[in-house]
């Protein structure tokens, strides 16, 4: 794959510089990522992610990225968990409910009826909007690699190179934030983390006649 197609977009993968990138081990994981709620440690390559609560673990990137970024990264569950492989991009942190704040929202098998797709979090915990889909059947177990970002709010995500879901979110669009990853009820093992620039060209779209 040398390129993603959202509406009226390109992203040009090749022109996208990677400007970060995490091979957990066990001695510098900490030195990147914040354990904001749930458990989370190191193990055999991994960084496991668990929380057992209705509500959801938060690993946060400690870089602040003031650019339009999209996240690449491996990630399974964990059995006996079947759940909510979820990610978040243009975050930060509400430190008087100490729970997400102003954030995109990015899942696979969630949404309580294994759903996938998107939503904004916002800083006041309502939800201004979902994109949700139940096209995409996740098999409980296998690794998958999950890329999400957004382009001035324009969101997307996409599972082993195939688009799942796309979103343009008009009002007051999020630009800028902390990354991170979200196990919500659910035990997570992520690898293989890359943070990209968005490198993008405008594409105007129309139909020729097919008949």
């Amino acid at each position: 794959m040398d390129e993603i197609k959202l509406i009226g977009k390109r992203i040009k993968l090749d022109k996208c510089k990677e400007i970060f990138h995490c091979v957990p081990n066990e001695k510098d994981w900490k030195e990147y990522f914040e354990v904001k709620a749930g458990e989370w440690k190191y193990e055999n390559g991994y960084l496991i992610g668990k929380e057992d609560g209705n509500k959801g673990g938060i690993l946060y990137s400690k870089e602040y990225f003031n650019k339009n970024v999209m996240i690449t990264f491996k990630v399974s569950t964990v059995s006996p968990a079947t759940r909510d492989l979820n990610a978040v991009s243009c975050a930060d942190w509400n430190n008087e409910t100490n729970d997400l704040g102003d954030a995109y929202v990015y899942g696979v098998n969630g949404w309580y009826d294994n759903k996938a797709g998107v939503e904004r979090n916002a800083y006041d915990g309502s939800l201004p909007f979902r994109c949700l889909t139940s096209a995409y059947h996740y098999e409980a177990g296998k690794e998958i690699e999950l890329t999400c970002g957004a382009i001035d709010g324009h969101m997307f995500m996409l599972v082993d190179g195939e688009l799942i879901s796309e979103f343009i979110d008009t009002n007051n669009p999020l630009k800028g934030g902390h990354i991170g990853f979200s196990p919500y009820c659910t035990i997570l093992k992520i690898r293989d983390i890359s943070v990209r620039e968005i490198y993008y060209e405008e594409i105007k779209q129309y139909y020729d006649p097919e008949f």
